[in-house]
This record gives C-alpha cells, structure tokens and sequence, in this order.
C-alpha cells in the first residue's frame, strides 16, 4: 500500500502528539496530520482518535499495531543492509538499554563505537523489565538489548559480568554497622520496591528464601528510592553497578548469602543481524572485558 508509512504511524503512536512526531521525524506538523490522513484513506480505516491535546489509536490502529512495528523493523533492517552493499556504514541501530549501565557503560561504549562508525545513528530505548525488553528484540522493535534476568527466548545472547546485589540502608538503620545483610532479616524491615523488581532478578532473592518483603513503598527511579532510604524510610536492594558515585550517604551491605545477577546482552539471531548490530555487540562485550575484567 503506497501511502503506509510505518515510521510515521510509530512515532505518532508512541508520542501521542503529530507536533511532537513532526520535531522528532523533522516534518511540519501539517505533513504529518497529511500522511496519517493519507494512511487512513489508503486503508479505509480512522488509525487515530483526534482528542484536545494530543491523539490516541483507535481500536483498528491498535489493531494494527503489531503490524506497523514489524514493518519498521523491516525498513530499518533493509536501509541497514542497502548500505552495508553499497560499501557505505550508514544507518540506524536501535539499542533497549537499562539505567544502570545507561549511566556508566553506554556512554563510553558508544563514544568507542562512533569512532569508528560515525554514520551509524543510534537510538537508545530504555526498558527496566527484562521480559518487555526480551519481547522488543524478538519482534524487532529494537537490534539488540541487555538483559537482567535468565533469557527464556531463543534469541543470542552473550554474558557480560556477574555483578552483586546488595542492601542499602540509611546510616541510621538496625543494621547499618553490620559486615553483612542476613537474608533470614529479609523480611524484617520495611522494605523499598522498584517497580519492575520481579523482572530484574531482585524479586528471586524474595521467592528463593520463602519471603514476602514488608513493601513500605513501591518506586519506578532508583535516585528517588534512594533519597527514601536516606531517609529511613526502608532498606532497598541495589546492582553494585548502580551504586556507582551515588549522591546519598547510605551504607551499602552485602548478604551473608551472596545474592548475584548477570548482565547480559544479546539479539535475536547475530547471524542475520546487521552489521552495525553484530560491531555494536562486539565493541560492548571488548569494552566490558577490559573496563570491569
């Protein structure tokens, strides 16, 4: 169908806004609202709801959904692959990131990669829950991602590190002069959740010990649950990777069982991925290795 534009209707569906599409895709306003009137005339179907303030799918825009997103992925992998033929490096990579390693690895990765690859775009989308991100590489939404937990897909994926989780409580908590954290306390203090705990692999240390935390408070920013526990609001359990330089003074306990995830990353075949893809996955796992050994 000629007047589909898939990237239109994403960018218009994740917005919610055609002014906002229009600044991100670089078009005006008024050529936006005409491709998507375009698509709703080609297919006979209204794709969106008009409402003050913004716009929404409709029930056949949700609907097609699915679609537009495979095709997305289809035109980015196409472009991709006409200009690793044309002997040109140019393209977008899309990359599902989590904050963590968002603030200390993906800079530095990325400034290593651009280097050498400075027509290569980059789009980074964060998602904390390992299972949505698993979900966004399989069906292309994004090239590759990182993963927290244990991935049940059949996608490749590459471990790498092995990195602790610890507590941290306030200067002021029952435990904060201990060595060590007793998980049997687990279930003792008021505990501070992150939103996405049972998909991080912080969950497991609950179930795995027969646990259900004391939740004081339920958090989706690290920063935020961290400035809780400063507080003495509750005790949280952090990625020592995030622990990094952080603005609070907080204690910072390991558990007398050692509680251990491992960051990996991975896509969903790295024999048909792009090029661009394969490199970016290359120069993160050479860029891991030396940095953190």
């Amino acid at each position: 169908m000629e007047k589909i534009n898939a990237e239109v209707f994403m960018t218009v569906a994740e917005t919610g806004s055609f002014r906002k599409a229009a600044e991100i895709l670089d078009y005006t306003q008024a050529g936006i609202s005409y491709i998507v009137g375009a698509m709703e005339e080609e297919t006979g179907l209204n794709l969106f709801v008009r409402e003050h303030g913004g716009v929404r799918l409709s029930r056949e825009g949700e609907a097609l959904l699915p679609h537009m997103r495979q095709l997305t992925a289809w035109e980015r992998q196409f472009r991709q692959t006409v200009g690793e033929l044309s002997g040109l490096e140019r393209g977008t990579l899309r990359v599902q990131i989590f904050d963590s390693i968002s603030i200390h690895w993906i800079p530095r990765i990325i400034r290593k990669f651009r280097d050498d690859y400075p027509g290569i775009r980059i789009e980074l989308i964060t998602e904390e829950d390992s299972l949505r991100a698993e979900q966004m590489v399989m069906n292309g939404e994004v090239d590759c991602g990182f993963f927290l937990t244990k991935v049940s897909s059949r996608l490749d994926v590459f471990p790498l590190i092995e990195e602790n989780l610890l507590a941290i409580v306030s200067p002021e908590h029952p435990l904060a002069e201990r060595e060590v954290f007793p998980v049997a306390c687990l279930g003792a203090y008021p505990y501070i959740s992150m939103k996405y705990d049972d998909h991080t692999g912080i969950g497991e240390i609950f179930r795995s010990h027969g646990v259900k935390p004391d939740v004081a408070f339920q958090m989706d920013n690290d920063y935020a649950a961290m400035a809780m526990v400063s507080q003495g609001l509750g005790y949280c359990i952090f990625p020592e990777l995030l622990l990094q330089d952080i603005p609070y003074a907080l204690r910072c306990i390991p558990f007398d069982e050692p509680q251990r995830r491992t960051i990996r990353v991975g896509t969903r075949s790295i024999k048909t991925c792009s090029r661009a893809c394969r490199k970016f996955i290359e120069y993160t796992r050479s860029w891991v290795a030396e940095h953190t050994g």
